[in-house]
């Protein structure tokens, strides 16, 4: 339903997606939502996106179509959100989609300045990551902001990354403070971290923050070990270090610079060590020592895999008693042999008394696809351990949100 004032404005920034954009808008058009505007920002496309766009607003009253020259996604992002009439605002990329209901579904709330929500990260058909805010779902005062979400919401000591994911995507804003930041960004302009410019010190402001665990947002995703073009990109240190001194520069007007600066150095390391693959160099190097550090002395554990990760877990705490393994468990544990231990059957779990499962192994994707089976046995989230043994030159973790895998 279109009505003259719409309630929530969709910003979709275009750039040459022909192959995907008739999919990206028709998922937002049945959304059953009153009030519903959506903007396509033909961002300079030289392929036939544009038309397919002026197609789309010939059809439907609530789509409009601005055309402007290639400036890149921030300036197309605030172009489009200054045309916008919504109170709310929110952006979704060309060669994404949103689910049904996703914005009926989400409580919109006056009083709060950004929602937050989860992501699936498709890959394909047969593999689908479906990601929960690492951040407790509910809704977050000014002082909780501070003290719960500002600490940790770049860089995460325990997760070796971001709690807050910086997406615009997965996120609804209000329209004054979303323009307000997009108008600082677009100022600076960069091909690397334009989201992270503009939530990160939107966070420092906000009033109210609304974290829910709903997922609506399809995000596709990269091959495996593609590295992205603005990583290979020339220019992508000197990038980089525009959105450091940026960022540097707003957190320090907001006074948490004490707070920001090692969440912002740990940042700008991380970024580092990604441009190091284009030359050759591995990122991560293995590193496989049991978790200690996670898992309180003579605690209850259960040792979820039985390859070589999960043998040297077993020998690393046969050694040094870090705890106490109830069970060790694997999906294939008719072939697994040992002449330490038997190896059982995942499904004894649920009738265990436990207080973690450490998951042995060594793949990310693995691992999500564990996480989901242990939630399903309703295993906590806070019960479960998993680090990655690949572990960069800086010593930082590759890690997971606790999110949940669809294979």
């Amino acid at each position: 339903m279109f009505q003259s004032k719409p309630a929530l404005s969709v910003i979709v920034p275009v750039y040459n997606a022909e192959q995907y954009i008739k999919e990206c808008v028709s998922s937002i058009l049945q959304q059953d939502y009153p009030g519903l505007e959506i903007i396509l920002v033909n961002d300079g496309s030289s392929d036939k996106s544009g038309v397919l766009c002026d197609l789309l607003a010939e059809e439907h009253k609530c789509v409009r179509v601005l055309h402007v020259e290639n400036g890149g996604i921030t300036k197309a992002r605030l172009t489009g959100t200054r045309a916008s009439k919504g109170s709310w605002i929110t952006f979704v990329d060309a060669d994404d989609w949103i689910g049904v209901n996703a914005y009926k579904d989400l409580p919109l709330d006056n009083d709060c300045d950004v929602v937050v929500t989860g992501i699936c990260r498709y890959f394909d058909t047969q593999r689908q990551i479906m990601e929960t805010p690492y951040l407790k779902e509910g809704v977050y005062d000014r002082t909780e902001i501070i003290n719960k979400i500002v600490p940790v919401m770049l860089w995460n000591p325990i997760q070796k990354t971001w709690a807050l994911d910086p997406s615009l995507c997965t996120k609804i804003f209000k329209r004054k403070p979303i323009l307000d930041w997009l108008e600082k960004a677009a100022e600076v302009g960069s091909d690397y971290g334009e989201d992270t410019m503009v939530v990160f010190p939107m966070m420092l402001q906000a009033g109210r923050v609304r974290i829910t665990e709903k997922i609506y947002y399809y995000h596709r995703q990269r091959a495996a070990g593609v590295i992205p073009p603005y990583i290979k990109d020339g220019e992508f240190i000197s990038r980089l270090y525009k959105v450091y001194e940026y960022l540097k520069k707003h957190f320090k007007e907001a006074g948490f610079w004490d707070i920001m600066c090692p969440q912002l150095d740990c940042f700008y390391i991380n970024a580092i060590e990604l441009k190091k693959r284009c030359y050759g160099y591995p990122l991560l190097e293995f590193s496989a020592y049991f978790p200690s550090d996670r898992i309180p002395p003579d605690s209850s554990v259960v040792l979820y895999g039985a390859g070589n990760l999960g043998r040297k877990y077993w020998e690393q705490n046969s050694l040094y008693h870090f705890c106490k393994i109830i069970s060790w468990v694997d999906t294939k544990y008719r072939e697994c042999r040992t002449h330490i231990t038997r190896i059982e059957n995942p499904e004894t779990i649920k009738g265990l008394t436990y207080d973690y499962i450490l998951v042995a192994v060594d793949d990310y994707y693995t691992a999500k696809d564990i996480v989901l089976y242990l939630h399903k046995l309703g295993v906590r989230k806070e019960q479960i351990v998993w680090q990655s043994t690949r572990v960069n030159r800086q010593g930082f973790e590759e890690g997971f949100t606790g999110g949940e895998a669809v294979t």
